[in-house]
């Protein structure tokens, strides 16, 4: 039988403080529709190791993390997009207010995404400064005669 609370015998108190027991067979009758919904055959959960009914649980809670954070990250670039475009919708605007362009690259999920984001960034400045270098080299040598 399982139950939560103890028997009368195991110091539980008289038979009226008892939750009403249910069988094994019960309890595994009651828990198949839900085995069945996350994916388990029946054969599976009948017939095969009782350990993957375990594997199977976790398997849905990871699904369901997983899920969460894609509809935050959804959310996240929802909400994102909104405050872009909110200069458009204040009812007061000046004439000629443009929104924010939308991202040009998605958020970062992990370290490793942000340090070659920040990466490019930093190669996109160094890029930008030696072209700048470039052209004061180039009027330079211009000014003194020199190819």
């Amino acid at each position: 039988m399982v139950s939560n609370s103890l028997s009368s015998s195991e110091g539980g108190g008289g038979a009226s403080a008892t939750a009403p027991l249910k069988s094994y067979t019960e309890k595994f009758i009651e828990l198949f529709p839900y085995y069945l919904s996350i994916g388990m055959t029946e054969e599976q959960y009948w017939d095969k190791d009782n350990q993957l009914v375990i594997s199977f649980r976790k398997a849905d809670e990871i699904r369901l993390t997983r899920k969460n954070q894609e509809l935050w990250l959804q959310g996240a670039y929802f909400y994102e997009a909104l405050c872009r475009v909110s200069p458009l919708l204040h009812a007061f605007a000046k004439k000629g207010t443009k929104a924010s362009p939308y991202l040009s690259e998605p958020f970062a999920l992990n370290e490793k995404q942000a340090e070659l984001i920040e990466e490019e960034k930093s190669k996109k400045v160094f890029d930008k400064g030696k072209k700048m270098m470039e052209g004061f080299m180039v009027q330079h040598n211009k000014k003194f005669g020199r190819k």
